[in-house]
């Protein structure tokens, strides 16, 4: 029997929720002695089908401040006080801290929430006949996800609510060479519903030196579709990869539809203004990635950069400034295949930070919409924002 089946056996009204159990209708004191009701809240991780035992003794609390039958505080709960959104739809005011005497860890959830519901409750019966034992059947919420399995880091970490402001409903990323293959690595660790994969190349053994992962040699003489290859491994984790094995042209564009985010990671130029003004007529806000390295004859050594540039409906004017849209310039070095993995990560691990940035993951003190990190200084150095030192 789990934990949560032991609490509802027990009479408790008891619910499963974004990875937290909460045990609602618990009677306390108010300052004012009276006898109100809230929820405990408490991780409740799950990990390849097994629930862990808790990582410690400390519970979040819905109502005010739980006090005596004379209106003090139970000073022996406090902890932490801030009201605050736990994770989308449950806002807490306190954290408690509290375990008997002797015990080192509570060894279940079971324990570990009746100790809480005893210590609370025992105050408010001494006022009133009341319990939180009302016989209702438990809540499990209906998964509703597009992980293969649930994300508990961001459980455990507790950032839950800033992980749900990256649940847009599709994003399409263009583009899945070296920094495009790392940018859908970071993105299938994150709740977007779909993600859509443009690219018209086969997956040969030199991608696999410039990609995420280790690639088999069955692997490798499939000779997949990039899409199709990425697509695959990483639908292990995220169930809502999309695989469009095509390049975007003039005669597919309609294939795009309308995403609520882009990722342009082409180096084309003539390809890149083809799908940036496309985005800019559809009003979608985008990221464009660029990346120039070149070998220095004198020194025998790899001189270059790698850039990052966000565009919104309200911001657009820099684009000309920072992104190549001919056929020459940082193309003609890109096109030289001179990419290192490490570089192609960090290209793409800037443009996920300023993606997470811009919808609120992140803050973002400079909101900066160019970023270009230069590998022989190295530094970052950031433009066309509000505040535009390095």
């Amino acid at each position: 029997m789990t934990d949560l089946e032991r609490l509802a056996a027990d009479g408790f009204v008891v619910e499963v929720r974004q990875q937290h159990l909460l045990l609602h209708e618990v009677p306390y004191v108010t300052s004012t002695r009276e006898v109100k009701r809230a929820s405990l809240v408490c991780t409740y991780i799950e990990s390849a089908g097994t629930i862990l035992p808790p990582d410690n003794h400390q519970v979040w609390w819905t109502g005010d401040y739980p006090c005596l039958p004379n209106g003090q505080p139970i000073s022996q709960l406090e902890n932490e006080r801030g009201t605050r959104e736990l994770f989308p739809g449950c806002t807490i005011n306190f954290r408690f801290s509290n375990k008997p005497d002797g015990l080192s860890a509570f060894p279940d959830h079971y324990s570990k929430l009746i100790h809480y519901v005893t210590v609370i409750q025992s105050q408010a019966r001494a006022l009133e006949d009341v319990d939180a034992r009302l016989n209702k059947n438990p809540v499990i919420e209906e998964r509703r996800s597009p992980f293969a399995y649930d994300d508990t880091a961001s459980a455990r970490a507790t950032i839950q609510t800033m992980s749900a402001r990256l649940k847009l409903d599709r994003v399409a990323l263009i583009g899945l060479g070296g920094t495009g293959s790392y940018i859908l690595d970071q993105l299938s660790k994150t709740p977007v519903a779909e993600i859509h994969l443009f690219d018209g190349d086969v997956f040969l053994q030199h991608n696999a030196f410039r990609a995420p992962g280790a690639a088999t040699l069955e692997e490798l003489a499939a000779k997949l579709p990039k899409v199709e290859y990425f697509a695959r491994r990483y639908s292990h984790m995220h169930q809502g990869i999309i695989a469009h094995p095509q390049h975007l042209d003039a005669s597919n564009l309609d294939t795009l539809g309308r995403p609520d985010f882009a990722f342009v990671c082409v180096d084309s130029g003539p390809a890149r203004t083809l799908l940036i003004n496309h985005l800019l007529s559809l009003g979608v806000p985008f990221i464009d990635v660029g990346m120039n390295l070149q070998v220095v004859a004198q020194t025998s050594k790899l001189l270059g950069a790698c850039r990052v540039t966000l565009c919104t409906p309200s911001r657009r004017d820099h684009i000309t400034q920072f992104v190549p849209v001919e056929a020459d310039g940082d193309d003609a070095l890109y096109r030289q295949n001179v990419q290192v993995a490490d570089m192609n990560a960090l290209n793409a691990q800037l443009a996920v930070m300023k993606w997470k940035q811009f919808l609120g993951f992140y803050q973002d003190d400079f909101n900066a919409y160019n970023l270009t990190f230069t590998v022989n200084t190295p530094s970052l150095v950031r433009d066309a924002g509000e505040n535009t030192s390095s």
